[in-house]
């Protein structure tokens, strides 16, 4: 992990550490949470008008993003929970889109298919697995 005694450098280490999960599937899941979760959250100034969503899709657009960072956790932190987490992130990713503004103005629910589908698409380096 990260905190090895060896002698290699962050780097090499940090390196090491992305190549034995989905990185970037689970970078992706993270990015989609906070375009799904960013429009109920901020104000828009259009001249002086002040734009807000302020409605009932504001609970649930926090709980999707909310589920989808905790799917973006697991596959960070549990490589082998990267099917249930890669399913839930497309199911939460496709839901968002009619229930969170659409999916965070259509962002949010592109990158998180991109993302789940990198997450689904990963395998296990081989010699990484028969050395563990």
């Amino acid at each position: 992990m990260l905190t090895s005694s060896s002698n290699s450098t962050r780097r090499e280490r940090f390196r090491r550490y992305r190549r034995t999960r989905p990185f970037w599937g689970g970078v992706q899941l993270i990015a989609s949470a906070a375009f799904i979760v960013l429009p109920p959250l901020s104000s828009f100034h259009v001249g002086d008008v002040l734009l807000s969503v302020s409605t009932i899709a504001g609970v649930s657009t926090l709980l999707l993003g909310t589920l989808m960072s905790l799917c973006a956790f697991f596959v960070l932190t549990s490589p082998h929970a990267r099917v249930p987490g890669g399913v839930v992130a497309m199911i939460l990713a496709l839901v968002a889109l009619p229930a969170a503004n659409f999916g965070g103005y259509l962002v949010g629910t592109l990158v998180g298919v991109t993302g789940s589908a990198a997450v689904l698409a990963w395998q296990p380096d081989r010699t990484e697995v028969s050395d563990g």
